[in-house]
Protein backbone atom coordinates (compact mmCIF):
# COMPACT_ATOMS: atom_id res chain seq x y z
CA UNK A 1 0.00 0.00 0.00
CA UNK A 2 1.29 3.44 -0.88
CA UNK A 3 2.65 5.51 1.97
CA UNK A 4 3.16 9.24 2.20
CA UNK A 5 4.75 11.54 4.71
CA UNK A 6 2.73 14.50 5.94
CA UNK A 7 1.96 16.40 9.10
CA UNK A 8 -1.11 16.43 11.26
CA UNK A 9 -2.62 19.67 12.48
CA UNK A 10 -2.12 20.60 16.13
CA UNK A 11 -5.38 21.91 17.57
CA UNK A 12 -4.35 22.96 21.09
CA UNK A 13 -4.26 26.57 22.28
CA UNK A 14 -0.76 27.92 22.52
CA UNK A 15 0.87 24.94 20.85
CA UNK A 16 3.39 25.54 18.10
CA UNK A 17 6.09 23.40 16.58
CA UNK A 18 8.55 21.54 18.74
CA UNK A 19 11.37 19.04 18.41
CA UNK A 20 10.36 15.56 19.50
CA UNK A 21 12.36 14.18 22.36
CA UNK A 22 13.75 10.67 22.25
CA UNK A 23 12.81 10.04 25.89
CA UNK A 24 10.13 11.27 28.23
CA UNK A 25 10.13 12.58 31.77
CA UNK A 26 7.23 11.73 34.08
CA UNK A 27 6.22 13.91 37.03
CA UNK A 28 3.57 13.11 39.64
CA UNK A 29 1.93 15.69 41.91
CA UNK A 30 1.25 15.37 45.60
CA UNK A 31 -2.09 13.78 46.43
CA UNK A 32 -5.18 15.93 47.08
CA UNK A 33 -8.24 14.66 48.91
CA UNK A 34 -11.26 15.80 46.93
CA UNK A 35 -13.70 17.96 48.92
CA UNK A 36 -17.08 16.41 49.71
CA UNK A 37 -18.79 19.29 47.92
CA UNK A 38 -16.52 19.04 44.84
CA UNK A 39 -16.01 15.33 44.09
CA UNK A 40 -15.65 15.68 40.30
CA UNK A 41 -12.69 17.07 38.40
CA UNK A 42 -11.52 18.18 34.97
CA UNK A 43 -8.19 19.40 33.61
CA UNK A 44 -9.11 22.68 31.84
CA UNK A 45 -5.78 23.55 30.24
CA UNK A 46 -2.69 25.71 30.67
CA UNK A 47 -1.87 29.40 30.32
CA UNK A 48 0.88 31.66 31.63
CA UNK A 49 -0.51 31.30 35.17
CA UNK A 50 -0.16 27.52 35.23
CA UNK A 51 -2.21 24.35 34.75
CA UNK A 52 -5.86 24.92 35.66
CA UNK A 53 -7.94 22.12 37.20
CA UNK A 54 -11.63 22.43 38.06
CA UNK A 55 -13.14 20.57 41.04
CA UNK A 56 -16.92 20.66 41.00
CA UNK A 57 -20.14 19.34 42.49
CA UNK A 58 -22.30 21.50 44.72
CA UNK A 59 -19.31 23.88 44.85
CA UNK A 60 -16.76 24.93 42.23
CA UNK A 61 -13.08 25.08 43.15
CA UNK A 62 -10.36 26.14 40.70
CA UNK A 63 -6.79 25.04 41.36
CA UNK A 64 -3.67 26.26 39.57
CA UNK A 65 -0.53 24.09 39.38
CA UNK A 66 2.99 25.00 38.31
CA UNK A 67 4.86 23.21 35.51
CA UNK A 68 6.35 20.88 38.13
CA UNK A 69 2.84 20.21 39.53
CA UNK A 70 3.14 22.25 42.72
CA UNK A 71 -0.15 23.78 43.87
CA UNK A 72 0.05 27.57 43.36
CA UNK A 73 -3.51 28.66 44.06
CA UNK A 74 -6.85 27.18 45.12
CA UNK A 75 -10.02 29.24 45.16
CA UNK A 76 -13.70 28.46 45.65
CA UNK A 77 -15.64 30.32 42.96
CA UNK A 78 -18.95 31.79 44.07
CA UNK A 79 -20.13 34.97 42.42
CA UNK A 80 -22.62 37.27 44.09
CA UNK A 81 -25.59 36.53 41.84
CA UNK A 82 -24.57 33.01 40.75
CA UNK A 83 -26.90 30.03 40.95
CA UNK A 84 -25.75 26.50 40.15
CA UNK A 85 -22.39 25.31 38.85
CA UNK A 86 -20.10 27.18 36.49
CA UNK A 87 -21.07 26.77 32.84
CA UNK A 88 -17.80 27.30 30.99
CA UNK A 89 -14.22 28.52 31.49
CA UNK A 90 -12.32 30.35 28.74
CA UNK A 91 -8.58 30.68 29.42
CA UNK A 92 -6.72 33.87 28.50
CA UNK A 93 -2.93 34.20 28.36
CA UNK A 94 -3.27 35.24 31.99
CA UNK A 95 -6.49 34.90 33.90
CA UNK A 96 -9.73 33.59 32.43
CA UNK A 97 -13.37 34.33 31.71
CA UNK A 98 -15.89 32.31 33.73
CA UNK A 99 -19.45 31.85 32.47
CA UNK A 100 -22.26 31.32 34.98
CA UNK A 101 -26.04 31.71 35.35
CA UNK A 102 -28.24 34.00 37.43
CA UNK A 103 -31.68 32.40 37.60
CA UNK A 104 -35.23 32.66 38.86
CA UNK A 105 -38.06 30.23 38.08
CA UNK A 106 -38.74 31.38 34.51
CA UNK A 107 -35.67 33.36 33.46
CA UNK A 108 -31.93 32.79 33.32
CA UNK A 109 -29.24 35.33 32.53
CA UNK A 110 -25.89 34.08 31.28
CA UNK A 111 -22.99 36.17 32.61
CA UNK A 112 -19.28 36.24 31.75
CA UNK A 113 -16.94 37.27 34.56
CA UNK A 114 -13.28 38.07 33.76
CA UNK A 115 -10.82 37.03 36.49
CA UNK A 116 -7.11 37.74 36.89
CA UNK A 117 -4.19 35.38 37.43
CA UNK A 118 -5.18 35.05 41.11
CA UNK A 119 -8.76 34.17 40.08
CA UNK A 120 -10.02 37.46 41.50
CA UNK A 121 -12.83 39.28 39.69
CA UNK A 122 -11.92 42.03 37.22
CA UNK A 123 -14.72 44.60 36.99
CA UNK A 124 -18.39 43.75 36.76
CA UNK A 125 -19.82 40.65 35.07
CA UNK A 126 -20.97 41.02 31.47
CA UNK A 127 -24.52 39.92 30.57
CA UNK A 128 -24.31 37.69 27.50
CA UNK A 129 -27.89 36.52 26.99
CA UNK A 130 -31.27 36.12 28.67
CA UNK A 131 -33.13 32.82 28.26
CA UNK A 132 -36.83 32.56 29.12
CA UNK A 133 -37.33 28.95 30.15
CA UNK A 134 -37.43 26.73 33.22
CA UNK A 135 -34.24 27.13 35.25
CA UNK A 136 -33.56 23.38 35.47
CA UNK A 137 -33.78 23.02 31.67
CA UNK A 138 -31.44 25.94 31.07
CA UNK A 139 -28.84 24.73 33.58
CA UNK A 140 -28.74 21.21 32.09
CA UNK A 141 -29.03 21.99 28.35
CA UNK A 142 -26.83 25.05 27.77
CA UNK A 143 -23.84 24.02 25.63
CA UNK A 144 -20.51 25.62 24.68
CA UNK A 145 -18.18 24.87 21.76
CA UNK A 146 -14.88 26.65 21.08
CA UNK A 147 -13.15 27.10 17.72
CA UNK A 148 -9.81 25.37 17.17
CA UNK A 149 -7.88 28.65 17.51
CA UNK A 150 -9.88 29.51 20.67
CA UNK A 151 -10.98 32.87 19.21
CA UNK A 152 -14.71 32.12 18.99
CA UNK A 153 -17.17 30.55 21.42
CA UNK A 154 -20.41 29.00 20.14
CA UNK A 155 -23.19 28.86 22.75
CA UNK A 156 -26.39 27.02 21.91
CA UNK A 157 -29.59 26.20 23.75
CA UNK A 158 -32.65 24.12 22.70
CA UNK A 159 -36.23 25.22 23.44
CA UNK A 160 -38.62 22.29 24.08
CA UNK A 161 -42.41 22.12 23.68
CA UNK A 162 -44.88 19.25 23.20
CA UNK A 163 -42.13 16.63 23.13
CA UNK A 164 -40.19 18.43 20.40
CA UNK A 165 -37.23 20.74 20.06
CA UNK A 166 -39.02 23.77 18.65
CA UNK A 167 -35.90 25.85 18.07
CA UNK A 168 -32.25 26.26 19.02
CA UNK A 169 -30.62 29.55 19.96
CA UNK A 170 -27.22 30.19 18.39
CA UNK A 171 -24.96 32.73 20.10
CA UNK A 172 -21.38 33.40 18.98
CA UNK A 173 -18.84 35.47 20.92
CA UNK A 174 -15.40 36.58 19.90
CA UNK A 175 -12.42 36.63 22.25
CA UNK A 176 -13.33 40.12 23.54
CA UNK A 177 -16.85 38.85 24.41
CA UNK A 178 -18.47 40.81 21.59
CA UNK A 179 -21.56 39.10 20.12
CA UNK A 180 -21.29 38.19 16.43
CA UNK A 181 -24.88 36.91 16.31
CA UNK A 182 -27.79 35.78 18.48
CA UNK A 183 -30.34 33.79 16.45
CA UNK A 184 -33.23 31.44 17.15
CA UNK A 185 -33.24 28.70 14.50
CA UNK A 186 -36.54 26.80 13.96
CA UNK A 187 -36.03 23.05 14.31
CA UNK A 188 -39.27 21.12 14.86
CA UNK A 189 -37.52 17.83 15.63
CA UNK A 190 -38.06 15.14 18.26
CA UNK A 191 -36.04 15.49 21.46
CA UNK A 192 -34.07 12.32 20.71
CA UNK A 193 -32.54 14.02 17.66
CA UNK A 194 -30.34 16.13 19.95
CA UNK A 195 -28.80 13.12 21.70
CA UNK A 196 -26.43 12.39 18.82
CA UNK A 197 -26.20 15.92 17.39
CA UNK A 198 -22.84 17.47 16.48
CA UNK A 199 -21.86 21.10 16.98
CA UNK A 200 -19.09 22.79 14.99
CA UNK A 201 -17.56 26.25 14.88
CA UNK A 202 -14.72 27.21 12.58
CA UNK A 203 -11.96 29.78 12.98
CA UNK A 204 -14.06 32.41 11.18
CA UNK A 205 -17.02 32.16 13.60
CA UNK A 206 -19.36 30.10 11.36
CA UNK A 207 -21.35 27.68 13.54
CA UNK A 208 -23.31 24.54 12.64
CA UNK A 209 -25.54 22.05 14.42
CA UNK A 210 -25.78 18.68 12.64
CA UNK A 211 -28.66 16.29 13.38
CA UNK A 212 -29.52 12.83 12.13
CA UNK A 213 -32.18 12.78 9.44
CA UNK A 214 -35.05 10.34 9.19
CA UNK A 215 -32.90 7.34 8.25
CA UNK A 216 -29.35 6.02 8.63
CA UNK A 217 -27.95 7.79 5.57
CA UNK A 218 -28.94 11.46 5.85
CA UNK A 219 -28.11 14.40 8.11
CA UNK A 220 -29.59 17.88 8.51
CA UNK A 221 -27.25 20.87 8.90
CA UNK A 222 -28.41 24.11 10.56
CA UNK A 223 -25.83 26.85 10.06
CA UNK A 224 -25.30 30.48 11.06
CA UNK A 225 -22.50 32.32 9.27
CA UNK A 226 -20.26 34.83 11.02
CA UNK A 227 -22.31 37.64 9.44
CA UNK A 228 -25.53 36.23 10.96
CA UNK A 229 -26.87 34.66 7.77
CA UNK A 230 -28.92 31.51 8.47
CA UNK A 231 -28.92 28.51 6.12
CA UNK A 232 -29.85 24.83 6.16
CA UNK A 233 -28.93 21.92 3.93
CA UNK A 234 -29.05 18.12 3.92
CA UNK A 235 -26.26 15.59 3.61
CA UNK A 236 -27.54 12.46 1.86
CA UNK A 237 -25.00 9.63 1.92
CA UNK A 238 -24.85 6.83 -0.66
CA UNK A 239 -24.83 4.05 1.94
CA UNK A 240 -26.35 3.29 5.33
CA UNK A 241 -24.09 4.25 8.20
CA UNK A 242 -22.83 1.77 10.78
CA UNK A 243 -22.50 3.49 14.16
CA UNK A 244 -21.89 7.23 14.34
CA UNK A 245 -19.93 9.29 11.79
CA UNK A 246 -17.06 11.65 12.53
CA UNK A 247 -17.58 15.21 11.27
CA UNK A 248 -14.81 17.80 11.55
CA UNK A 249 -14.09 21.33 10.35
CA UNK A 250 -10.95 21.67 8.22
CA UNK A 251 -10.04 25.31 8.85
CA UNK A 252 -7.01 25.31 6.57
CA UNK A 253 -8.86 24.02 3.51
CA UNK A 254 -12.28 25.52 4.27
CA UNK A 255 -14.20 22.24 4.19
CA UNK A 256 -16.11 19.77 6.32
CA UNK A 257 -14.78 16.22 6.55
CA UNK A 258 -17.23 13.39 7.16
CA UNK A 259 -15.95 9.88 7.70
CA UNK A 260 -18.01 6.84 8.64
CA UNK A 261 -18.27 3.09 8.47
CA UNK A 262 -20.85 2.04 5.92
CA UNK A 263 -23.16 -0.97 5.83
CA UNK A 264 -23.86 -2.24 2.31
CA UNK A 265 -26.98 -4.08 3.52
CA UNK A 266 -25.86 -7.50 2.30
CA UNK A 267 -26.31 -9.12 5.71
CA UNK A 268 -30.08 -9.37 6.17
CA UNK A 269 -31.19 -8.42 9.66
CA UNK A 270 -27.63 -7.75 10.82
CA UNK A 271 -25.78 -4.47 11.16
CA UNK A 272 -22.14 -4.66 10.07
CA UNK A 273 -19.43 -2.34 8.82
CA UNK A 274 -18.26 -3.27 5.33
CA UNK A 275 -15.91 -0.36 4.72
CA UNK A 276 -15.10 3.33 5.08
CA UNK A 277 -16.86 6.31 3.55
CA UNK A 278 -14.87 9.54 3.30
CA UNK A 279 -16.52 12.78 2.19
CA UNK A 280 -15.34 16.39 1.93
CA UNK A 281 -17.81 19.20 1.33
CA UNK A 282 -18.21 22.97 1.34
CA UNK A 283 -19.18 23.85 4.90
CA UNK A 284 -21.42 26.74 3.79
CA UNK A 285 -23.46 24.98 1.09
CA UNK A 286 -22.93 21.25 1.60
CA UNK A 287 -21.63 20.92 -1.96
CA UNK A 288 -19.49 17.78 -2.24
CA UNK A 289 -15.83 18.21 -3.07
CA UNK A 290 -14.86 14.54 -3.01
CA UNK A 291 -16.38 11.22 -1.96
CA UNK A 292 -14.95 7.71 -1.79
CA UNK A 293 -16.06 4.36 -0.38
CA UNK A 294 -13.34 1.87 0.52
CA UNK A 295 -14.20 -1.72 1.51
CA UNK A 296 -12.14 -3.44 4.20
CA UNK A 297 -9.77 -5.41 2.01
CA UNK A 298 -8.43 -8.90 2.67
CA UNK A 299 -4.97 -7.63 3.61
CA UNK A 300 -6.37 -5.39 6.35
CA UNK A 301 -8.69 -8.06 7.75
CA UNK A 302 -5.83 -10.58 7.82
CA UNK A 303 -3.66 -8.09 9.73
CA UNK A 304 -6.48 -7.35 12.17
CA UNK A 305 -7.60 -10.92 12.86
CA UNK A 306 -4.37 -12.82 12.24
CA UNK A 307 -6.24 -15.20 9.93
CA UNK A 308 -6.09 -15.50 6.15
CA UNK A 309 -9.33 -14.66 4.36
CA UNK A 310 -10.52 -14.89 0.77
CA UNK A 311 -13.16 -12.18 1.07
CA UNK A 312 -13.33 -8.53 1.98
CA UNK A 313 -14.04 -8.27 5.66
CA UNK A 314 -16.73 -7.06 8.03
CA UNK A 315 -16.45 -5.35 11.41
CA UNK A 316 -18.98 -5.62 14.19
CA UNK A 317 -17.54 -4.00 17.33
CA UNK A 318 -15.52 -1.01 16.10
CA UNK A 319 -16.71 2.56 16.66
CA UNK A 320 -15.23 5.74 15.21
CA UNK A 321 -13.53 7.78 17.92
CA UNK A 322 -11.74 10.67 16.24
CA UNK A 323 -10.61 12.23 12.98
CA UNK A 324 -7.20 13.92 13.07
CA UNK A 325 -6.87 16.42 10.22
CA UNK A 326 -3.97 16.31 7.80
CA UNK A 327 -2.50 19.51 6.38
CA UNK A 328 -3.21 18.38 2.81
CA UNK A 329 -7.00 18.19 3.24
CA UNK A 330 -7.06 14.52 4.19
CA UNK A 331 -7.40 12.93 7.58
CA UNK A 332 -6.53 10.07 9.90
CA UNK A 333 -9.65 8.24 11.08
CA UNK A 334 -9.33 6.35 14.37
CA UNK A 335 -11.70 3.63 15.59
CA UNK A 336 -11.74 1.37 18.66
CA UNK A 337 -13.33 -1.98 19.42
CA UNK A 338 -15.90 -1.72 22.22
CA UNK A 339 -18.16 -4.37 23.74
CA UNK A 340 -20.49 -4.00 26.71
CA UNK A 341 -21.86 -7.18 28.25
CA UNK A 342 -23.94 -7.98 31.27
CA UNK A 343 -23.65 -11.06 33.42
CA UNK A 344 -25.28 -12.42 36.56
CA UNK A 345 -22.84 -12.56 39.48
CA UNK A 346 -23.73 -14.79 42.44
CA UNK A 347 -23.87 -13.21 45.89
CA UNK A 348 -23.57 -15.38 48.99
CA UNK A 349 -26.77 -15.30 51.03
CA UNK A 350 -27.08 -15.18 54.79
CA UNK A 351 -28.36 -18.73 54.90
CA UNK A 352 -26.34 -21.52 53.27
CA UNK A 353 -27.84 -22.67 49.99
CA UNK A 354 -29.72 -19.45 49.36
CA UNK A 355 -27.71 -17.36 46.95
CA UNK A 356 -28.85 -14.22 45.20
CA UNK A 357 -27.54 -12.64 42.02
CA UNK A 358 -26.71 -9.15 40.86
CA UNK A 359 -26.27 -7.88 37.31
CA UNK A 360 -22.74 -6.73 36.52
CA UNK A 361 -21.76 -4.62 33.48
CA UNK A 362 -18.53 -5.62 31.72
CA UNK A 363 -16.75 -3.03 29.57
CA UNK A 364 -14.22 -4.17 26.97
CA UNK A 365 -12.11 -1.65 25.05
CA UNK A 366 -9.80 -3.49 22.70
CA UNK A 367 -7.79 -2.87 19.49
CA UNK A 368 -7.43 0.53 17.82
CA UNK A 369 -7.44 0.83 14.02
CA UNK A 370 -6.39 3.89 12.01
CA UNK A 371 -6.86 4.75 8.32
CA UNK A 372 -5.00 7.60 6.64
CA UNK A 373 -6.77 9.29 3.69
CA UNK A 374 -5.50 11.93 1.30
CA UNK A 375 -7.67 14.88 0.22
CA UNK A 376 -9.29 12.77 -2.52
CA UNK A 377 -10.33 10.13 0.01
CA UNK A 378 -7.82 7.52 -1.13
CA UNK A 379 -6.53 5.27 1.67
CA UNK A 380 -2.74 5.53 1.80
CA UNK A 381 -2.18 3.21 4.75
CA UNK A 382 -3.80 1.61 7.76
CA UNK A 383 -2.49 0.59 11.16
CA UNK A 384 -3.61 -1.81 13.88
CA UNK A 385 -2.65 -0.94 17.48
CA UNK A 386 -3.19 -3.89 19.80
CA UNK A 387 -4.62 -3.54 23.28
CA UNK A 388 -7.05 -5.39 25.52
CA UNK A 389 -8.89 -3.71 28.39
CA UNK A 390 -11.72 -5.11 30.49
CA UNK A 391 -13.37 -3.68 33.60
CA UNK A 392 -16.51 -4.15 35.64
CA UNK A 393 -19.17 -1.65 36.74
CA UNK A 394 -17.00 1.44 36.17
CA UNK A 395 -18.55 2.74 32.93
CA UNK A 396 -15.16 2.25 31.29
CA UNK A 397 -13.75 5.32 33.06
CA UNK A 398 -10.15 4.04 33.12
CA UNK A 399 -10.24 2.39 29.68
CA UNK A 400 -9.80 3.58 26.08
CA UNK A 401 -6.99 6.02 25.18
CA UNK A 402 -5.83 9.60 24.75
CA UNK A 403 -4.18 11.01 21.62
CA UNK A 404 -1.31 13.48 21.94
CA UNK A 405 -0.68 15.30 18.63
CA UNK A 406 2.96 16.20 17.97
CA UNK A 407 2.53 17.09 14.30
CA UNK A 408 4.90 14.44 12.93
CA UNK A 409 3.69 11.68 15.27
CA UNK A 410 0.57 10.80 17.22
CA UNK A 411 0.89 9.22 20.65
CA UNK A 412 -1.91 6.86 21.74
CA UNK A 413 -1.68 6.70 25.55
CA UNK A 414 -3.52 3.91 27.40
CA UNK A 415 -3.39 1.44 30.30
CA UNK A 416 -2.36 -2.09 29.36
CA UNK A 417 -4.71 -3.47 32.02
CA UNK A 418 -7.43 -1.95 34.21
CA UNK A 419 -5.77 -2.50 37.56
CA UNK A 420 -3.66 -0.56 40.04
CA UNK A 421 -0.56 -2.51 38.92
CA UNK A 422 -1.01 -1.73 35.21
CA UNK A 423 1.56 -0.07 32.98
CA UNK A 424 0.77 3.18 31.22
CA UNK A 425 1.78 2.52 27.63
CA UNK A 426 1.81 4.47 24.39
CA UNK A 427 1.83 3.65 20.72
CA UNK A 428 3.86 6.15 18.70
CA UNK A 429 2.24 6.36 15.25
CA UNK A 430 4.31 8.04 12.55
CA UNK A 431 2.99 9.86 9.48
CA UNK A 432 4.06 6.96 7.25
CA UNK A 433 1.95 4.45 9.19
CA UNK A 434 4.79 2.84 11.16
CA UNK A 435 4.31 2.47 14.90
CA UNK A 436 6.10 1.29 18.02
CA UNK A 437 4.93 0.66 21.59
CA UNK A 438 6.59 2.06 24.71
CA UNK A 439 5.99 1.82 28.45
CA UNK A 440 5.81 5.20 30.21
CA UNK A 441 5.34 4.19 33.86
CA UNK A 442 3.96 1.59 36.21
CA UNK A 443 0.96 2.77 38.25
CA UNK A 444 1.79 0.75 41.36
CA UNK A 445 5.13 2.53 41.84
CA UNK A 446 3.45 5.94 42.25
CA UNK A 447 0.16 4.65 43.73
CA UNK A 448 -1.88 5.83 40.71
CA UNK A 449 -5.12 4.88 38.98
CA UNK A 450 -4.94 6.95 35.80
CA UNK A 451 -7.78 8.07 33.55
CA UNK A 452 -6.04 8.45 30.18
CA UNK A 453 -9.07 9.59 28.17
CA UNK A 454 -9.52 12.47 30.66
CA UNK A 455 -6.01 13.73 29.83
CA UNK A 456 -5.19 17.11 28.32
CA UNK A 457 -2.36 18.11 25.99
CA UNK A 458 -1.03 21.36 27.47
CA UNK A 459 1.96 21.92 25.15
CA UNK A 460 3.46 20.31 22.04
CA UNK A 461 5.62 18.15 24.28
CA UNK A 462 3.52 17.77 27.43
CA UNK A 463 0.39 15.87 28.52
CA UNK A 464 -1.37 15.94 31.89
CA UNK A 465 -3.42 12.89 32.96
CA UNK A 466 -5.44 12.81 36.19
CA UNK A 467 -5.39 9.87 38.59
CA UNK A 468 -8.29 9.02 40.91
CA UNK A 469 -7.97 6.43 43.65
CA UNK A 470 -9.84 6.12 46.96
CA UNK A 471 -11.13 9.70 46.79
CA UNK A 472 -7.65 11.10 46.12
CA UNK A 473 -6.68 13.12 43.04
CA UNK A 474 -3.17 13.22 41.59
CA UNK A 475 -1.87 14.73 38.39
CA UNK A 476 0.67 13.00 36.17
CA UNK A 477 2.61 15.05 33.63
CA UNK A 478 4.46 13.43 30.72
CA UNK A 479 7.14 15.60 29.10
CA UNK A 480 8.53 14.45 25.74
Amino acid sequence: MKTAAFRWFILVLGIGSATLAMAQKVQVSNEFKLPNKSPKFKVIGKNNDGILVRLFGSEDVLEVFSDDLKLLNSKTIEFKNQEGPLQHIMLNKTGAVIFYLMQDKKMSVLFAQPVNSKLMEIGKPIAIDTIIDRKDLVASNLRFKTSADQNFTFIYYPFFAAGEVQSVRFVCLDRSLQTLYNKNIPLGREEAALESSRSLIDNAGNASLILKGTNRSDYNVFRVAANGEVSTYNIVLPKRIFGEPSIETDNKNGTLLLSAFYDDGAEAGEEVANGFLFLTMDGATGEWKSQTMTPFDKEFITTLTGRETRENGRLYTFNLKKTVLRNDGGGLVVAESFIKDEREVPMVGIQPGFNSFRTSSIYQFNDIIAFSFNAQGVVEWNAVLRKKQASEDDNGAFSSFFIANQKDVLRFIYLDDISSSADLNEYVLHSNGKSERKTLLNQEVSDLMLLPKSGRQIAPDAVVIPSYKSGVLKLTKINY
